[in-house]
């Protein structure tokens, strides 16, 4: 008779394997097979925690020298072998049904976390109680220990490329460098490709970042369209995310064609999957953005206008061709000192605990996070930031010690575009660097002081178009008040 053990190894080595292969399509299984895709997220950490509990376990036992595996261990074992089995099914699913493109952090994941489920069902069978001599006992241990270890490592390794694809690539990197006081990018000069566009405008002898701008009287991607991806679509889709393959803020992957279509196609807005999906409803499955508010009519039409006109996007790093129909625009050149200067700062802030890291390779124009600085962000360290203020698009200085006198004296930051002061303790007067910011399209100020007064100031922002205010001490009638002087600038106090 087979032995009980052995058929379940079986089985459920022959799920795994089934897991990576062709899925049946069917309209009327696809449904369920979507709902047991989006498991996946839910049942991953089942197996992580098990395998890490299990060796924290052993490794405690080990230190104190103790005989035997511990019961708890082969019981999580076990549960976590069962539970990898249905983590990397439902993640071969998740990858189908949600449109995952091929990419070498998806094949990490998927391939080094199936080939990890086969290991944990191996170590379940290895760590398993059973009758034996003492002696067979002690000759098992060790090579059951160490096989736990193992496996955590491994199931630790899978997580980290499971969370690569969701928040990003180096997305645990940036922080440890940046806790390290350790440079970990490579820009440590101007890139070779933007000195060669250096000596190719000798008159001005600036180093451009190729821009694309739809022709006059057209949507202008940068203030109205860009605006509404960042506040809808990043989350998922920017900085790095690409979730289904699509990267809101590459021109390259919103028009690459792929089996169900393309992102933007110029000119045809109908034709274009961005808009298929922002007007789809609510209820179905493919609607975008899948949480929070919807789209209003305005941005929708905001986008299928920005579509129908060429469907161009400005700040395209350079060395890409321009759309049909773009020109290219100086608007956003850097020069070469303000690019080298740019290298310095992100060097200097990266040895005081800040993430600092170029928009691109052939782009030096800085996105700053100092939201994770220890110990924290503040005041005297907002002079840093000065020398490369003209090259800054994103600053992020949430959580830090900053006071309303050292953001209030922030000066010369022409291209920035994003800033949060969320989670600190500034007030109105801190806004009133504000105006001087003519780019600045998203401010955060949740959890702050910022009042109704502070508001005010913002009617005379050019560019804003977003403003996050909830748990501060502005009101909906103060937000309300600003709304209807500035009708294209959304507030959001909590009541979204």
């Amino acid at each position: 008779m087979v032995h009980h053990g052995a058929l379940f190894l079986v089985m459920s080595l022959g799920l795994v394997v089934a897991a990576g292969g062709d899925l049946p399509e069917s309209a009327r299984l696809e449904p369920w097979f979507r709902l047991m895709g989006r498991l996946h997220p839910i049942l991953v950490h089942f197996p992580i925690g098990l395998v890490l509990a299990a060796a924290a376990v052993e490794a405690w036992r080990w230190t104190r020298r103790e005989r035997g595996l511990s019961e708890f261990t082969s019981v999580a074992m076990f549960l976590a072998g069962i539970s990898a089995v249905g983590a990397v099914a439902t993640g071969w699913i998740n990858a189908w049904q949600e449109g995952e493109d091929a990419s070498r952090t998806l094949d990490l994941h998927s391939w080094l976390g199936t080939s990890m489920a086969v290991v944990l069902l191996a170590v379940a069978w290895k760590t398993r109680r059973r009758a034996e001599s003492p002696a067979a006992a002690e000759a098992r241990l060790m090579p059951a220990r160490v096989l736990t270890m193992v496996s955590a490592l491994g199931v630790g390794l899978v997580g980290h490329f499971g969370g690569e694809l969701v928040y990003g690539d180096r997305y645990v990197e940036k922080a440890l460098f940046a806790a390290l006081g350790v440079d970990g990018s490579d820009e440590e000069a101007v890139p070779p490709a933007m000195a060669s566009d250096a000596g190719a405008h000798p008159a001005s002898g600036a180093v451009a970042v190729v821009s694309r701008t739809a022709k006059a009287g057209s949507v202008d991607f940068a203030t109205q369209v860009r605006p509404i991806f960042e506040s809808r679509c990043f989350e998922c889709h920017g900085n790095g995310k690409r979730k289904g393959g699509l990267a809101v803020d590459s021109a390259a992957s919103m028009t690459e064609v792929d089996d169900d279509g393309v992102a933007v196609k110029a000119g045809d807005p109908d034709g274009s999957l961005i808009v298929q999906r922002i007007t789809l409803p609510a209820s179905d499955p493919d609607s975008m953005p899948p949480k929070g508010e919807r789209l209003t009519e305005a941005e929708r039409e905001l986008i299928r206008t920005w579509i129908k006109e060429g469907g161009v996007m400005d700040a395209v790093t350079a060395g890409v061709a321009a759309a049909p129909g773009a020109v290219e625009d100086s608007a956003t050149a850097v020069d070469a000192d303000l690019a080298r200067r740019a290298v310095e700062v992100a060097k200097a802030l990266r040895a005081r605990g800040v993430i600092a890291q170029p928009l691109a390779q052939d782009d030096p124009r800085l996105d700053i996070n100092a939201s994770l600085a220890t110990p924290p962000f503040g005041d005297a360290d907002l002079v840093l930031l000065q020398p490369a203020a003209a090259a800054i698009v994103n600053l992020n200085l949430a959580r830090s010690q900053v006071t309303d006198a050292g953001v209030a004296g922030l000066k010369g930051f022409a291209l920035l575009e994003s800033l949060r002061l969320d989670s600190t303790n500034v007030g109105d007067a801190a806004l009133a660097c504000i105006p001087a910011m003519p780019r600045l399209k998203v401010l955060n100020v949740h959890s702050t002081k910022v009042s109704d007064a502070g508001l005010d100031g913002l009617k005379q922002a050019p560019a804003l178009e977003r403003v996050f205010a909830w748990n501060s001490q502005v009101t909906p009638t103060g937000a309300s008040a600003l709304a209807s002087s500035r009708p294209t600038l959304r507030i959001n106090v909590g009541q979204e």
